[in-house]
């Protein structure tokens, strides 16, 4: 991101470490978990027009892992403890495959801070009968094949992120998601049935070549959360921060400005 800034922001007892670019109307960004977890070119875009703040998930790339920290629900009762430790209101929330998860989970706890809510390519729920990939089997360098639809780009990552130097930091961030997402696989048996609770203009956006999630969880979230659009991002798989961050932030700007209009 242009113009980037770092700070730490007291959440409890939890020294949060949150990177910050534009200005404009308030974004959060929840990144994902799995794959290459890197939201920086969409966060750049999106900072254009908009005030980004990235929280960096606790126990992640390297931050403390704090004691607390057992589920999913924890990071959404935690950013919940966030926003108001920051003072933020009229919040566009944005989440990115877990960090949708996480996201879906902080609205439906309390959405009274939320301007609006964006949940691109979501984990935490189940569709029956949908086929996925595993991202807790097999190498990681098949993973990322199957979890953007570019091969060019998928061979790019493997380069760039599957090397020595990174080993080890992938292996502590491969635990800290098991530790949140193995059981049950990537969701809450429970949220499902709270998602009418959600009360922020929402979007949902979709990539059409998605292995981990296939468009019919997209349908699934739009018909469970009153009022949601649905998007798709054509020729676009998991990854969608990385595979088509201009698109995905054109999508969610657009978004973020009708609801400034409507207000």
């Amino acid at each position: 991101m242009s113009e980037v800034s770092a700070s730490a922001t007291r959440v409890g007892d939890y020294d949060l470490r949150v990177v910050e670019a534009g200005l404009g109307r308030p974004v959060v960004v929840l990144g994902d978990l799995f794959g290459v977890a890197d939201t920086r070119e969409f966060c750049a875009a999106l900072a254009q027009k908009n005030a980004v703040q990235a929280p960096v998930h606790p126990g992640f790339d390297g931050t403390p892992q704090p004691e607390w920290l057992d589920t999913i629900a924890d990071l959404a009762n935690f950013y919940l403890e966030f926003l108001k430790a920051r003072g933020l209101r009229a919040v566009n929330l944005v989440g990115l495959g877990v960090g949708g998860w996480i996201a879906a989970e902080l609205a439906v706890r309390d959405a009274s801070r939320l301007a609006s809510l964006t949940l691109v390519n979501a984990a935490g729920i189940r569709v029956e009968g949908a086929p996925q990939c595993d991202v807790f089997l097999g190498a990681e360098d098949d993973l990322l094949r199957r979890l953007v639809h570019d091969p060019s780009l998928a061979h790019k990552l493997i380069e760039t992120s599957l090397t020595p130097e990174r080993e080890d930091l992938r292996l502590l961030n491969q635990q800290y998601a098991a530790r949140l997402c193995w059981q049950p696989r990537l969701f809450d048996p429970h949220l499902r049935k709270w998602l009418h609770r959600i009360d922020a203009p929402t979007l949902l956006v979709w990539g059409e070549k998605n292995a981990l999630f296939p468009q019919a969880y997209g349908a699934a979230w739009r018909d469970l959360i009153p009022g949601a659009q649905l998007e798709t991002l054509a020729a676009c798989g998991h990854l969608a921060g990385i595979e088509k961050p201009a698109e995905l932030s054109a999508l969610v700007t657009a978004f973020i400005a009708q609801q400034g209009a409507a207000q």
